[in-house]
């Protein structure tokens, strides 16, 4: 079975490399990092990956503004937040602009796999 192509996108080069390491060995991969917005709309549009994890709070360009610029190249992309940010109003914003879900940072590997996998359930 092919597995899951993932775009994770963080200012974080740390967040990145955790990432990429709990999904390894997994039903997912990562095909490519961005640590701005503005380079992940191009890469985006490049690759198509099936899952985009997308921080929130970056510099130049914001979470929000990505995914709205995500969303208009694709309007079914499938964009979750990962964020340390997860007050009501900004999981509210972030899913009334077309995010599908939210991932509150910090998260462990297992919860970070299981959280992946109930994507799939609904991707």
């Amino acid at each position: 079975m092919a597995k899951w192509r993932v775009m994770t996108v963080d200012d974080s080069a740390a967040i990145l490399t955790i990432i990429a390491a709990y999904l390894e060995e997994s039903e997912f991969e990562v095909i490519a990092a961005e640590r701005d917005g503005i380079m992940a709309v191009e890469r985006f549009a490049q690759e198509r990956p099936d899952i985009v994890l997308l921080d929130l709070i970056m510099p130049g360009q914001s979470g929000v503004e990505t995914l709205e610029r995500i969303l208009a190249i694709d309007p079914d992309a499938f964009v979750v937040i990962v964020s340390s940010l997860g007050t009501e109003d900004a999981v509210h914003e972030c899913l009334t602009s077309g995010a599908r879900s939210f991932l509150q940072k910090p998260f462990t590997r297992d919860d970070f796999i299981d959280f992946m996998r109930d994507l799939t359930q609904v991707a």
